[in-house]
């Protein structure tokens, strides 16, 4: 049996040197965003720059990419096609969105901290944010039926 090159891993390495379980690396492979750079009795074998791949994937996975997303950048190579662009301003206007809803989250949160009612229902500002919420719901809800009337 011949032994692989030192600058290459099996997966329990790679596990070990990424921080990701195997099974999230198989998976990974099945879903096409990783490569094994050879098989050899059953084993999977990576070369080491697929720690920086790993990274890449985590990185992506961090900002928010979904992996499907993930391996559309990669397909374009990460350079800047109009797919490439097209997905990662998406990204960010959904990112944007994300923070617009956390702040307006931490908001209500923060007024409810200091509110001085006794129940927050009573509270003038609360109750306007809840009017708002079931305004949305509404709207979402006759949109979602507009929608299915053919």
């Amino acid at each position: 049996m011949q032994k692989p090159k030192p600058s290459i891993l099996t997966i329990g390495e790679l596990s070990r040197r990424t921080g990701l379980a195997t099974s999230a690396l198989r998976y990974y492979e099945r879903v096409g965003l990783l490569r094994p750079d050879s098989r050899a009795n059953g084993r999977r074998y990576y070369e080491s720059s697929s720690r920086g791949r790993v990274a890449l994937i985590r990185l992506c996975q961090d900002a928010g990419f979904t992996l499907a997303e993930i391996r559309v950048l990669l397909a374009a190579g990460m350079r800047r096609s109009r797919s490439w662009a097209r997905l990662v301003n998406a990204k960010l206007l959904e990112l944007e969105a994300s923070i617009d809803r956390a702040r307006r989250a931490r908001s209500l949160i923060q007024h409810a901290l200091a509110c001085r009612h006794r129940n927050l229902v009573t509270c003038p500002n609360f109750r306007s944010a809840l009017d708002a919420r079931l305004s949305l719901n509404r709207r979402d809800s006759l949109a979602n039926h507009v929608a299915k009337v053919p």
